[in-house]
């Protein structure tokens, strides 16, 4: 996994069951996967483990990102998906970044008919999720 070399110290793992296929815009979508995983990278200290998982949930396909990092508060979580928008505080001083990344990524899966999310405690981690949905297959 080409994650592994550009984030070296971190324990990067994929917990991936049977193919799942979908209708997507394959660029688009790995955009959206390393934007998230570069994410935990930049918000996690070095020796955690991130982990991807892809699993089918009712009709769509949801991947997870999930970190050990410094988390985010409530009222980052309801924001963090607009443009522009960086969470400014003690623990993300000095770190870099526009505050264009999740926007887009939100915005390549809305186009997609998606959801993406997040679900965090701060100090514990987060875990951002995407959910697309899965062809539906005639009969």
């Amino acid at each position: 996994m080409d994650y592994m070399l550009a984030a070296p110290g971190y324990n990067i793992i994929f917990n991936a069951g049977e193919p799942i296929h979908i209708i997507a815009d394959k660029e688009k979508v790995g955009q959206v996967i390393g934007n998230l995983i570069s994410n935990a990278v930049k918000y996690s200290v070095k020796g955690n483990t991130i982990t991807i998982t892809a699993k089918i949930q009712g009709q769509n396909l949801r991947v997870d990102v999930t970190d050990q990092g410094i988390g985010l508060k409530l009222k980052d979580q309801q924001k963090v998906f607009q443009r522009f928008y960086r969470v400014e505080d003690e623990s993300t001083r000095g770190l870099s970044g526009f505050g264009i990344g999740l926007y887009l990524s939100a915005e390549i899966i809305r186009l997609h008919h998606g959801k993406i999310a997040v679900e965090s405690k701060e100090g514990k981690g987060a875990d951002f999720y995407f959910l697309l949905p899965l062809p539906i297959l005639s009969s």
